[in-house]
């Protein structure tokens, strides 16, 4: 099985909608670099007050686990473009190859792809949950958070996801 890493939106996603225990039931455990560890636990500007607890929480469960990049050259060549959590998830998604990285941001999402990393992002984990049984119903948590959590997602995207779900005919 990959390694799952994860980058802090997905984490702050799950988290608003009371769903981060949805990563240890379809991944087992996350792997999150330093970098994203601080902004999911000291950034309240950024992070939503529900996020630090649950990913304490995850974390002192056992499956929630921090670790570290290696491969600095790589990190701070990253960090030229992208912001330091997203540089530590990739570097270390392709540090621990086969490895699964959970962003969703496009610009992390592009750089990654051209790195060759294997990725997802929060509405792939939806999906997935909803495939395997964990979750009934896609819409209403795509409808929190686009309406409560400022989440920007195109309507083309949403109407996929839902299709793929099969809550769209």
């Amino acid at each position: 099985m990959p390694v799952v890493i994860s980058d802090a939106s997905p984490l702050i996603c799950l988290s608003a909608l009371r769903q981060l225990d949805l990563l240890r039931l379809l991944y087992g455990s996350v792997l999150v670099p330093e970098a994203v560890w601080q902004e999911v636990t000291h950034a309240p500007s950024f992070t939503l007050p529900t996020t630090p607890v649950a990913v304490t929480d995850a974390k002192a469960a056992g499956w929630l686990k921090v670790g570290a990049a290696t491969n600095r050259p790589l990190v701070i060549q990253l960090e030229t473009t992208l912001d330091p959590g997203e540089a530590e998830a990739i570097a270390l998604a392709v540090e621990s190859k086969p490895s699964l990285l959970l962003i969703d941001e496009r610009d992390g999402r592009q750089v990654a792809r051209a790195l060759g990393v294997e990725m997802t992002g929060t509405l792939g984990v939806l999906l997935r949950a909803k495939s395997t049984g964990h979750i009934a119903a896609i819409e209403p948590l795509i409808k929190e958070l686009i309406q409560h959590h400022n989440f920007r997602l195109h309507s083309s995207l949403v109407e996929r996801i839902l299709a793929e779900a099969g809550e769209r005919h």
